[in-house]
């Protein structure tokens, strides 16, 4: 009989497909906690050494097809104002700007658009960055960031998102004042 600690690391990967599989620590930022387990003695390995250390994880499935690159899509309100692929460097497979990944402009595919429109609204966003797989069967939401960089996709696109942002803010503002009294 399995210990429970060890049944629930099996579980999990069992869930994502067994491995390869991805092992986020939940806290991480830039690609820093992202690790590809190409093995299950691997993932058991690297759970059981965060998880004793008192670390949360997560694990994901590996989209193969998808594999070193994704999309990001920045969304306001309730539109998307910017999307690029972003390509990792060779021998990595984090698509990462700060680890040397290069983004080009990417014109949304709808289907693309639709699925990082229904995440922001889903997790009841305003802002947010939403990265995409590009799977066999369409897009898959990767990670929804509340907080997203705004530098790399707008060098890569051209798009003032920033301005997009402040003129939302503005007019959600604007929404949102009481009026005033007679």
């Amino acid at each position: 009989m399995l210990a429970p600690a060890l049944r629930l690391r099996a579980q999990a990967l069992e869930i994502v497909g067994g491995p390869p599989a991805i092992l986020k620590l939940v806290r991480g930022t830039q690609g820093i906690g992202v690790i590809l387990a190409e093995t299950e003695q691997a993932a058991q390995q690297v759970m059981e050494t965060l998880w004793h250390v008192g670390m949360t994880l997560l694990v994901q499935e590996f989209i193969e097809e998808s594999e070193g690159r994704d999309i990001r899509v920045l969304v306001v309100g309730s539109r998307t104002v910017a999307a690029m692929r972003r390509q990792a460097r060779v021998g990595e497979f984090r698509s990462n700007v700060h680890r040397g990944a290069v983004g080009t402009p990417l014109e949304l595919p709808p289907e693309y658009a639709r699925a990082a429109l229904r995440a922001t609204k889903a997790m009841r966003l305003q802002v947010a960055g939403v990265d995409l797989l590009e799977s066999r069967g369409g897009p898959k939401v990767l990670e929804i960031n509340s907080s997203p960089g705004l530098e790399g996709i707008e060098r890569t696109t051209g798009a003032d998102v920033a301005g997009a942002v402040v003129d939302y803010a503005v007019s959600f503002a604007r929404r949102r004042r009481p009026a005033p009294a007679s």
